[in-house]
């Protein structure tokens, strides 16, 4: 309340009213909201202002100290005798449209913020101020008259838009506060951390080892038995592995790189056509894009991998059925649809579907669909149930176009 009477003792009215604190951001928002009209229209007006800071807000001054219409007067520490209240600054308009007065004066960080638009109460906010003017600047503040004199309804509007705008603010340093705390706890199980990937290092060297074993023992039985077809999935799956395995050298490894959509499904269907045919299902693919709209940007690798998986639940879940694997362009996406016509998904489920550890099947691990999601978003692309009914299943897949029409 102290600090309420010391800014009263010039400005006493109870119309010029006291809100509550305010960060910088919303002060400059404040100032340009009442200063962008006049400068972009360059109405003819005369724009009194004191500021300890114009950080944010500098280019817009010398736009309006440039224009031809607009008379500004930014007050300094020679020409204007600072009030016994510390850190005060101001803007006060005057023009034929509109008038303002625009007070603020910092607390901590933060401002008290005084506002009055379209109102006679400005020019009363004027003559408290011109005392502390070191030069009497009447005749030309006095020489615009707006048309209308008082808007408590126009005021009244222009403070709840600075209090979302302050909301906003707010939000976005408890957020950031949020993330400060995320860092620091990051740091503290930093060494932790390390032992695990360190262990998990050990276990991919292990199974790589086996990895290559097979590897030597599937070229042996192709050479031996000339079965392209059958070893050649064998090895693409031993690969993949391989690949899997190598992202425990860096986990935030991605390679986004511009490649065909088309030839990764028709590798991906390569690897099941075998497969599928335990269950007597068939992948049909359903074209409807042109090669050259065709290309997007992915992680040739993890995307075969989401691909893989979707195709194997879809299989798993169905039988005598055609899995239909549909291409086309929506917008600045190409999605991909993978649509089976078997069990649906339990509506308790749908929702779970994407989360770690989350399975229905007794032997699953529950990560094959987060470890897609993840793999996705780290590509900018999308990956959604798009439903699951008692007549299909669709899985959607979007990642973005290299060609937009």
């Amino acid at each position: 309340m102290k600090q309420k009477q010391r800014f009263s003792k010039y400005f006493s009215r109870n119309d010029l009213i006291q809100v509550e604190l305010y960060s910088f951001e919303s002060v400059k928002a404040l100032i340009r909201s009442v200063l962008e009209p006049i400068a972009k229209n360059n109405t003819p007006s005369v724009v009194f202002s004191y500021f300890e800071k114009i950080v944010g807000i500098d280019s817009l001054i010398r736009r309006i100290e440039y224009s031809k219409n607009i008379i500004l007067k930014t007050f300094n520490d020679y020409e204007f005798e600072k009030f016994d209240i510390e850190k005060i600054g101001f803007v006060v308009l005057n023009s034929r449209r509109y008038n303002c007065a625009f007070l603020f004066r910092g607390v901590d960080d933060k401002y008290e913020i005084y506002l009055k638009i379209n109102s006679k109460l400005v020019f009363e906010v004027y003559e408290t101020l011109k005392s502390s003017f070191l030069v009497n600047y009447d005749e030309k503040f006095y020489e615009y008259r707006p048309e209308r004199r008082e808007n408590d309804l126009m005021n009244e509007a222009v403070l709840n838009l600075v209090n979302q705008l302050n909301e906003s603010y707010k939000e976005s340093e408890y957020n950031l506060k949020i993330q400060q705390n995320y860092e620091t706890i990051n740091e503290t199980n930093k060494n932790l951390r390390n032992e695990i990937y360190q262990g998990v290092r050990q276990v991919a060297h292990e199974i790589k080892n086996q990895l290559s074993i097979l590897d030597i023992y599937s070229r042996i039985f192709e050479k031996k038995t000339n079965d392209t077809k059958t070893i050649e999935p064998i090895k693409k799956s031993i690969q993949l592995i391989k690949s899997q395995l190598e992202l425990f050298k860096n986990l935030d490894l991605v390679n986004l790189c511009e490649k065909n959509i088309k030839e990764i499904i028709q590798e991906s269907i390569k690897t099941y056509s075998l497969i599928l045919k335990e269950k007597n299902n068939k992948i049909i693919l359903v074209d409807e894009i042109a090669d050259i709209e065709a290309n997007g940007f992915v992680d040739s690798e993890k995307f075969l991998i989401i691909l893989n998986n979707i195709i194997k639940n879809a299989h798993d879940s169905t039988e005598n059925d055609n899995i239909i694997i549909k291409i086309e362009q929506i917008d600045t996406k190409i999605k991909i649809s993978i649509i089976n016509h078997g069990k649906p998904i339990e509506k308790d489920n749908q929702a779970k579907i994407f989360n770690q550890g989350f399975t229905t099947k007794k032997d699953g691990w529950g990560v094959g669909l987060s470890v897609c999601k993840k793999y996705i978003d780290s590509q900018f692309g999308v990956l959604e149930l798009e439903k699951s009914d008692e007549k299909e299943t669709i899985f959607a897949l979007f990642v973005p176009c290299a060609k937009v029409r």
